[in-house]
């Protein structure tokens, strides 16, 4: 038969208290912290799977705020584009109306000017830069012009057989054809814009003892104006219409692989937040406290505890107070 002293009446006392007051302390820092897991001991598998979850929260993160950078610049890129469609198409009608003849010095003039005006702009959109970086020179995103310009010459010969020598600028890109890229997942990047040399074209400077007739869409216009000001574009109207018309799909072709990039940028960013929220739930659900309920095991805790040195005062016969201290 086991004989059952005081001392160990008083240490299972002891060790009784001992567990209800760790068990308080634990629920009033869960309460304090709303976490149910603030040290690696208190659930070393949940623990495990927190910092999982932290982990692949931190890298998605990453990838979406890459697919967030990207898409910015796709969508300027995309936006930019739509504007150059209408300004070459309004050189595109220019043109037309040009060719059918019966215009005077004067109109020729304006419409060198006006062409003059489009150069500009496309020159100016060609240019276009995100937090001052070029989005049209590839990898180059210091250059702050997408074009160097040279002088070239055409020669336009008249039905009776008359040539003219018209002087022009060429324009010559100036970036790199490599893209700048972003990883937008573990096995994927992607571009998020285009050079301007696959959006608006490219010649390469010519000797000056040649004529050359230019295929970019920019030097095709500066061309374009010289005729008008040497009063000869009607004898060249096809070749500057085709030209443009050239540039013009051109443009159009780059407007649709801008626009499946912000599509797929797009689905990315959409995935990605629809990964974050699954992956917050469960992080909350391994993680979080549930409060109500926790307050509910801490009220109870300490009225178990209450109750044990309620208990032990009558079974050791000691004052409440003696036994607290103990």
């Amino acid at each position: 038969m086991i004989q059952i002293t005081d001392n160990m009446i008083y240490n299972n006392i002891n060790n009784e208290l001992l567990n209800q007051s760790t068990q308080i302390y634990n629920l009033q820092d869960e309460i304090s912290s709303g976490l149910q897991i603030n040290y690696p001991q208190d659930n070393p598998a949940g623990m495990v799977n927190v910092l999982s979850y932290k982990n692949s929260t931190s890298l998605i993160n990453q990838y979406n705020s890459n697919v967030n950078l990207a898409n910015e610049i796709s969508s300027l890129a995309s936006s930019t584009l739509n504007n150059v469609i209408g300004v070459v198409n309004q050189a595109k009608t220019l043109a037309i109306e040009m060719a059918n003849g019966g215009t005077s010095a004067s109109n020729e003039s304006g419409a060198a000017q006006e062409v003059k005006q489009i150069i500009n702009e496309l020159l100016q959109s060609s240019d276009t830069s995100y937090n001052g970086q070029n989005i049209f020179t590839g990898e180059n995103l210091s250059q702050t012009q997408a074009y160097t310009s040279s002088q070239a010459f055409y020669n336009v010969t008249s039905p009776n057989g008359t040539v003219t020598k018209v002087n022009y600028n060429l324009y010559t890109y100036a970036g790199t054809d490599v893209n700048q890229r972003y990883q937008i997942t573990q096995n994927e990047t992607i571009a998020p814009s285009l050079t301007a040399d696959s959006i608006f074209g490219n010649d390469q400077p010519q000797p000056s003892t040649a004529p050359y007739n230019p295929s970019g869409l920019i030097s095709v216009l500066s061309l374009f104006q010289s005729e008008l000001s040497n009063g000869v574009y009607q004898n060249d109207s096809q070749n500057i219409i085709s030209g443009i018309n050239n540039g013009l799909n051109q443009i159009l072709s780059a407007q649709s692989t801008l626009g499946t990039k912000v599509q797929r940028l797009n689905e990315q960013s959409t995935s990605y937040q629809t990964v974050l929220s699954n992956i917050t739930q469960l992080l909350g659900q391994t993680e979080n406290v549930n409060i109500p309920k926790a307050i509910t095991s801490l009220t109870q805790a300490q009225d178990s505890y209450q109750a044990t040195l309620q208990t032990a005062a009558g079974i050791t016969q000691l004052t409440p107070m003696l036994l607290k201290y103990l």
